[in-house]
C-alpha cells in the first residue's frame, strides 16, 4: 500500500513525520487514514482491523491509533479482532483512547491480553456515555476474574450488548450482584457455567424489571434439567425473543419437548391460548439436522412473530392451529406425553355462543373433511348446548321486528295513497271549476266561449 500523507501544512507534515518515525507504510496508513477524519476530510463510522492489519504494528503504533481514535468524533464502531494484542499492547493503545466520546461498539475478541490489559480499558469504559455494546470472545486468558471486573465496572450503564463467548468463565454469580439495567442481548457460548450458572441465568429471566431479548448458550454443558430450568422461568417471560441453545449435546429429545409445550401446550384450549407467545426464535438443533420437535418449534416461533404485537391474536392462532386440527393435535398429545381424546370433548368448556365461530374456523383454516371429523362426534352435543329459552326469546324479538317493519310499511303505502288521492280530487276539482265559468258564459249569451 503506497503511503499518501493527507497533510499540507508544513509544520504539520514535519509533525507527521516524527510522530510516524520507525512506522512501516502499511501501519502508517492505517493510522493516518483514522487521522484525517480530526480534519473532517470524511466521516469514518467503522473501523475493523484484523491480524494481517495490524501485525507490523509497534507499540508506539498502537499508542497512535488510540490518540486519533479518541480525537475521531465520528468513530461509532472499533473491531480489533485476532490483532495480537497483549498486555502491553492494550496499554499502548487505551492510554489516550479513554477520551474517546463517539464509541459505541468495541470488539477485542480473539487476543491474548488478560486481567492487566482489560484493566487498561475500564477507564475508558467508565467515562464512556455512548458504550452500548461490548465484546471479549474466544480468550482462554479471559478467566472469572475477568467477568467479575468487566460486570461490576458495567454496573449501572447503558450497554445493551455483552459478548464473552468461548472464554474461560465457569462463574458468573456477578451477575446476581451488579445490575445492568440496559441489558438485551447476552452471549455466553462456550463457557461451562454448570448447573449454578443456569439457577442464575433463570432467577434473572423471571425478573420482572428483566430486558433480556436476546439470550446465546452454545456450548455451554446444557443437558435436560437445565433445559426444563430455562423453559421453566421464561414461561411468562414476554421480553425474550431470541434463545440459542445450539451444540449442547446432553439436551435429549425430552428436553426438546420441554420448549415445544412451552410454546404449545395442548394439554388444555387455556394452557395453549397461554403458552409463551413471545420466542420468536429457539434454536436446539441446527438446520442442518432436520427434527420434527425443532420444526414444529420453529412453526410456533414463526406464528409468534407474525403476530407479535397481539397477544391474544397468537392465542388464538395457536388454539386454531394446534387444538382444532385432530390430526396435529394427535402428534402433539404423544409429543408431549399427553392422553389424546376426541376433539369433541374439546367444547366442553367452551361458551355455546362461541361454537359457530369455531366451528367455521376449522373449515376455513383446515379444510372441509376436517370440519365434518369434527361435527360428526359433536352433533349430540351441540343440540345440548342449545339454550331452548333464549332461541324463543330470539324467535320473538325477530317477529316482532318483522311486526313493526310490516306497520312502517303499511303505513308508508297508506301515506302514499293519501297523497295520491288529495292530488287527483284537486285536479278534479279544478276542471269543474274551469267547465262552469264556461257554462256561465254560454247562458249570458256570451257566443266566443260556445266551443
Amino acid at each position: 500500500m503506497a503511503n499518501n500523507n493527507p497533510l499540507e501544512d508544513e509544520d504539520e507534515f514535519q509533525q507527521y513525520l516524527g510522530e510516524y518515525t520507525g512506522l512501516d507504510d502499511d501501519c502508517g496508513e492505517i493510522v493516518s487514514l483514522v487521522r484525517q477524519v480530526r480534519d473532517n476530510s470524511y466521516e469514518l463510522e467503522e473501523l475493523r482491523l484484523y491480524y494481517d492489519d495490524t501485525d507490523c504494528f509497534t507499540n508506539h503504533a498502537w499508542l497512535l491509533l488510540g490518540r486519533y481514535i479518541a480525537k475521531n468524533t465520528f468513530l461509532e464502531r472499533l473491531e480489533l479482532s485476532n490483532c495480537n494484542l497483549n498486555d502491553e499492547k492494550m496499554a499502548s493503545l487505551f492510554r489516550e483512547l479513554t477520551s474517546s466520546s463517539s464509541l459505541q461498539r468495541l470488539d477485542l475478541g480473539d487476543n491474548q491480553f488478560g486481567i492487566d490489559g482489560l484493566r487498561c480499558t475500564l477507564p475508558f469504559i467508565e467515562s464512556s456515555s455512548m458504550l452500548s455494546s461490548i465484546s471479549f470472545h474466544i480468550s482462554n486468558s479471559f478467566d472469572n476474574e475477568c467477568f467479575d471486573i468487566l460486570v461490576r465496572t458495567l454496573h449501572g450503564k447503558k450497554v445493551a450488548k455483552l459478548s464473552v463467548g468461548w472464554c474461560n468463565i465457569i462463574d458468573i454469580s456477578v451477575l446476581e450482584t451488579y445490575n445492568l439495567p440496559k441489558l438485551r442481548d447476552v452471549l455466553l457460548n462456550g463457557n461451562n457455567i454448570g448447573r449454578e450458572g443456569f439457577i442464575i441465568i433463570s432467577n434473572l429471566l423471571q425478573k420482572e424489571s428483566t430486558t433480556l431479548r436476546s439470550l446465546s448458550l452454545m456450548e455451554t454443558g446444557m443437558g435436560d434439567e437445565e433445559a426444563e430450568m430455562i423453559a421453566s422461568s421464561i414461561k411468562h417471560n414476554t421480553t425474550l425473543k431470541r434463545l440459542n441453545l445450539l451444540r449442547n449435546n446432553k439436551i435429549t429429545e425430552n428436553g426438546r419437548k420441554v420448549f415445544l409445550k412451552l410454546l404449545v401446550d395442548v394439554s388444555s384450549v387455556a394452557n395453549t391460548y397461554k403458552s409463551n407467545h413471545a420466542l420468536r426464535e429457539c434454536l436446539l438443533i441446527g438446520y442442518d439436522r432436520p427434527n420434527e420437535i425443532q420444526s414444529l418449534i420453529n412453526n410456533a416461533c414463526r406464528m409468534n412473530e407474525s403476530n407479535a404485537s397481539i397477544s391474544e391474536a397468537v392465542g388464538r392462532s395457536k388454539v386454531i392451529q394446534y387444538q382444532l386440527n385432530s390430526q396435529t393435535r394427535k402428534k402433539l398429545c404423544h409429543l408431549q406425553g399427553i392422553e389424546y381424546t376426541s376433539i369433541g370433548n374439546l367444547f366442553a368448556d367452551i361458551e355455546p355462543v362461541l361454537l359457530p365461530q369455531i366451528l367455521a374456523s376449522i373449515g376455513d383454516r383446515h379444510g372441509q373433511s376436517e370440519l365434518y371429523t369434527v361435527l360428526i362426534p359433536t352433533a349430540p352435543d351441540l343440540l345440548s348446548y342449545l339454550d331452548r329459552k333464549a332461541l324463543i326469546k330470539d324467535t320473538m324479538e325477530k317477529n316482532e321486528a318483522k311486526d313493526n317493519a310490516l306497520t312502517a310499511e303499511y303505513e308508508r303505502k297508506v301515506a302514499a295513497l293519501k297523497t295520491e288521492l288529495l292530488l287527483q280530487k284537486s285536479n278534479l276539482t279544478s276542471h269543474n271549476n274551469e267547465l262552469r265559468n264556461r257554462l256561465a258564459l254560454i247562458e249570458s249569451g256570451d257566443r266566443r266561449h260556445m266551443i
